[in-house]
């Protein structure tokens, strides 16, 4: 591979988790790390899915995951409730207060994308998200595994 792909594609990346505001403890002003949103945020989005899916889905160490969601049920944002039959899985489901930290999360992140393109003219807006289409068409086109 060419070094200065290679190059060019970290520069991006260290830029755009900066411009993300990513690495701030309060991730869009809530109390979670950026990890912890998106397993808050998935459990949000899929009811029911277990520890393992979270794992696959975000590309994540199982033991990390384990530790997030112990949290999480310790301070009664999730509950788990075993399959029937599975040998111990475990269903994850948020609690009301649950919900209400995954609409946050949501709300802020619309509201963070809303701020930061305020200035932006509509064309370059357009562009912008042809662009970040055509990343993610390529990047999905070589994935082994579905995201």
């Amino acid at each position: 591979m060419n070094k200065n792909i290679i190059k060019r594609i970290r520069q991006f990346n260290r830029y755009y988790t900066i411009w993300l505001e990513v690495m701030n403890k309060g991730y869009l002003g809530t109390r979670f790390s950026w990890p912890e949103s998106r397993v808050l945020f998935e459990v949000y989005r899929k009811q029911g899915i277990n520890a393992t899916e979270i794992c696959e889905r975000l590309h994540m160490d199982k033991s990390y995951v384990s530790r997030i969601l112990a949290k999480f049920e310790k301070d009664g944002f999730l509950t788990r409730e075993i399959v029937p039959g599975s040998k111990g899985i475990k269903q994850l489901y948020l609690t009301e207060a649950g919900k209400e930290e995954a609409k946050l999360i949501d709300q802020n992140g619309d509201k963070q994308i809303s701020e930061k393109l305020k200035n932006m003219e509509k064309e370059d807006c357009d562009r912008l998200c042809e662009a970040m289409a055509l990343i993610e068409k390529i990047l999905r086109k070589y994935d082994r595994e579905s995201i």
